[in-house]
């Protein structure tokens, strides 16, 4: 026998436990839609297409162009009603605003040049957007083109230039300004790589764990059959092509173990 009995029942368990965990968290990940809906608003102002803008204090079904010293006002983009699969019309509604999906959006280069994958916040002027700094506390979303105020201008106002990019809208918490003393620095760059988006940090540490788990099972489930088959071998040489047949699958149920749990991880910090 290539492994023992009692090796086999504990690598059985811990794949078994991998599965669950990794087809729970697929679960998850199918479950989670992304939301194009686009709603119809009222405006006081003329607001083109590409203008990020806020809800109007005065009534929720009314938006402004967003100031640009307030970033946690940010609501969402106006679009071009056609650019959106499913829009709700209001009685009033004079704009269309969309929350989340990849739309045109005007942008400045005063912030610093942006480059796609860029988080995208406002510049210093009202429903124009811009590079994100680390001193403002929300993002529209990330970039999906580039501007360097140079080349593909549309307009100058007040001496700044505008241009459109492409921006993947999903406004949250910025990344940038993420400070938490209990997330070191290069866990936070990792997960929000991954994620493109900022992360609890439980979510972190419970990413962590899972990746660790599926590391050491993988480790021991190689290990303990790499070492039977090799006692087998020195016991029963005859056995040569049945020991390392049973040694193979060994191999490749440990690196299925890690991939499962990488899955996990990824799911888990995407959803």
């Amino acid at each position: 026998m290539p492994l023992t009995k009692k090796g086999l029942d504990i690598s059985a368990l811990v794949i078994k436990i991998t599965l669950l965990s990794g087809l729970f968290l697929l679960c998850l990940g199918l479950s989670a839609k992304a939301d194009n809906v686009v709603q119809g608003f009222a405006t006081k102002e003329s607001l083109q297409p590409g203008r990020v803008v806020a809800l109007d204090s005065a009534s929720k079904m009314s938006v402004k162009a967003a100031p640009a010293d307030n970033t946690n006002s940010i609501y969402g983009v106006v679009i071009d009603p056609s650019d959106a699969p499913i829009t709700v019309v209001n009685e009033n509604s004079k704009v269309f605003v969309a929350t989340t999906g990849t739309y045109q959006v005007l942008a400045s280069a005063s912030g610093g040049t942006i480059k796609s994958g860029d988080y995208i916040s406002l510049s210093n002027i009202n429903g124009i957007a811009g590079k994100a700094q680390v001193s403002q506390p929300v993002i529209l979303g990330k970039a999906a083109s580039s501007f360097d105020g140079k080349t593909n201008l549309i307009s100058n106002d007040g001496g700044v230039s505008i241009g459109k990019i492409f921006v993947n809208i999903g406004i949250q918490k910025n990344p940038l300004a993420n400070t938490d003393p209990t997330l070191p620095y290069f866990l936070r760059k990792v997960t929000n790589s991954i994620s493109n988006k900022s992360i609890p940090v439980i979510r972190v540490y419970t990413a962590l764990i899972i990746f660790m788990i599926s590391l050491i099972a993988a480790i021991v489930i190689l290990w303990s059959g790499v070492r039977s088959s090799l006692i087998s071998l020195g016991r029963n040489p005859l056995s040569r092509h049945a020991i390392f047949s049973g040694m193979y699958k060994v191999v490749f149920t440990g690196l299925g173990v890690f991939l499962i749990g990488l899955a996990g991880v990824y799911l888990l910090l995407k959803v």
